[in-house]
């Protein structure tokens, strides 16, 4: 057990946690899984120039999206606001879309090209799953 005479600084409150999501993207070659993961800017406020999956905290914009999104039968109202999240991080920090159309066929480059990063997502995505 610590004692309060021996620590350097005074103790803190930790932060308050906040509900997020990731996601890992993994590619299967010849060789083994590659996994995706993007660095963090070296100026950044929070672990700088840190490699990192994508993915951030949950918005109430996601849950919004659900109407849009393909569920699974057994999955719950919060694992598919959870999985929206993680979809929408992934959209930001790295421009890639896991999306696909009303049709079936995944979203493209154009697609991407077509929307803005930074623009509240859930409005972007009708006739994209």
């Amino acid at each position: 057990m610590v004692r309060p005479s021996q620590l350097l600084h005074p103790p803190r409150t930790p932060a308050a946690t906040r509900p997020a999501a990731t996601v890992l993207l993994l590619r299967d070659t010849p060789d083994g899984f590659e996994v995706l993961m993007t660095r963090r800017s070296a100026t950044a406020s929070f672990v700088p120039g840190a490699y990192v999956f994508p993915g951030g905290g949950i918005q109430a914009s996601d849950s919004q999206a659900q109407a849009l999104s393909t569920r699974r039968t057994t999955q719950s109202d919060e694992a598919l606001t959870q999985a929206v999240a993680a979809i929408r991080e992934c959209f930001e920090e790295i421009g890639v879309l896991l999306a696909h159309h009303a049709d079936g066929s995944w979203a493209t480059t154009t697609d991407v090209a077509s929307m803005d990063r930074s623009a509240p997502f859930n409005e972007q995505c009708p006739g994209r799953r």
